[in-house]
């Protein structure tokens, strides 16, 4: 196993709290655009749906 040595100056973890607290804001970030973009896809896909549907009573009417 790998041995851990925490620093006794406590102040050499705070470099490593910002990068974890920066993480974790990109990746929180990351998700609210993901999820921007998967509404747009969704409402694209039920647009082209109910095209489909147009065209096939369109055709059925024919």
């Amino acid at each position: 196993m790998i041995d851990v040595e925490f620093p006794e100056n406590k102040l050499e973890l705070l470099p490593a709290v910002f990068i974890f607290i920066v993480f974790v804001i990109l990746a929180w970030m990351t998700v609210k655009i993901l999820k921007h973009f998967h509404e747009k896809e969704l409402k694209k896909a039920e647009m082209a749906e109910a095209r489909m549907k147009e065209l096939e009573l369109q055709k059925k009417q024919q």
